[in-house]
């Protein structure tokens, strides 16, 4: 069976290209990816290739990465030692000797930092909590929660943002379970940032715009408007309450609102009070601005002209904003129980 016009025939191109996988070195490709990894690699694309009928898309090494011999022989040696730890510690784990297996891949995830490898630092740290995931108690969740967290920052570092925003999810749940409710929220708000940050880089590389990074795709014109949407509710969600865990963002924002009001009340001249239309003072503008914003209505002062349209958008955004700042309050005073 023939692959393309080349002239070779399926099991010679296998064969080839396996002597020319065999003359790379260990860490040729992306900097932590093993010889063996790359013939599983091969053989999934080997069935793409035979479909498509081309042979030019051979696995490459990143550009943008310093190839393994052109490293300093310092980073050289910490590369060689993590991924000696790393396999040490999936032995240890494997023979349930969990304390060592986590001190191991915990090690081996620093040293990957120190050589720039966000993206295997990362799954070092994740899979250092979960050598902690089997057991229960104070301390292997803190364990877990903290590995994760650090597991998601060097992830975000790599540019992928889907394992980002999974693991900084999976750091709060087991900081809610510990009782760590400040930490919790960060790691929720983090979660939610990061996936504001998928979709933004989505929606941009579908434009050509943006950098690459891990996992992105290009989707159809329907998709691409599901996208937008999405990433707009979530900033905005975001912008007023910090996805539900700021509630004193709310409150500011309220604040600003009803400044801004008394402000426009105060130069318009156009509030009709005591049978006038007359312009009030500094005070009276505050006071009218929070009974419009809690849509009291006394009918002391009433907007006159372009004014209405401001004490218009003023009820709305009270009686939006009120009950956010209720229920994110709330939230965090039940939780603190």
């Amino acid at each position: 069976m023939r692959l393309s016009s080349s002239g070779l025939d399926e099991k010679s191109w296998l064969s080839a290209s396996l002597a020319w996988l065999n003359t790379l070195p260990v860490f040729a490709v992306q900097g932590n990816v093993s010889r063996l990894e790359l013939r599983i690699r091969c053989a999934g694309k080997k069935l793409r290739w035979r479909k498509r009928g081309k042979l030019s898309r051979m696995p490459s090494m990143d550009p943008k990465k310093t190839p393994f011999d052109a490293l300093p022989t310092a980073s050289k040696t910490k590369i060689e030692q993590a991924f000696n730890l790393e396999r040490e510690a999936h032995r240890l784990r494997g023979d349930s000797k969990i304390d060592q297996a986590f001190q191991a891949f915990d090690q081996a995830a620093k040293l990957f930092q120190e050589v720039n490898e966000p993206l295997k630092a990362a799954v070092c740290f994740s899979s250092a909590a979960t050598c902690w995931n089997i057991h229960t108690g104070w301390q292997p969740l803190r364990n877990a929660a903290t590995r994760n967290e650090s597991a998601a920052l060097q992830a975000l570092k790599a540019q992928d943002y889907a394992y980002s925003e999974t693991l900084f999810s999976e750091a709060a749940l087991l900081y809610e379970k510990e009782g760590d409710f400040t930490k919790y929220s960060y790691c929720y708000r983090r979660a939610k940032d990061v996936r504001l940050t998928r979709l933004w880089k989505i929606f941009t590389q579908m434009q050509g715009q943006g950098s690459p990074a891990v996992g992105l795709r290009s989707v159809s014109w329907k998709e691409r408007v599901s996208i937008g949407t999405s990433w707009v509710l979530g900033s905005m969600n975001r912008l007023i309450w910090g996805y539900g865990e700021m509630p004193f963002r709310t409150f500011g924002i309220a604040c600003v609102v009803i400044t801004v009001g008394a402000f426009c009340y105060y130069v318009s001249g156009l509030i009709l009070t005591g049978g006038f239309v007359q312009k009030i003072d500094l005070f009276e503008s505050f006071y009218m601005s929070m009974t419009t914003y809690t849509t009291l209505g006394y009918g002391d002062y009433l907007p006159m002209g372009w004014v209405r349209g401001v004490a218009a958008l003023e009820a709305l955004s009270g009686i939006l904003l009120t009950p956010l700042f209720l229920i994110a309050l709330t939230r965090r005073y039940l939780r603190t129980r």
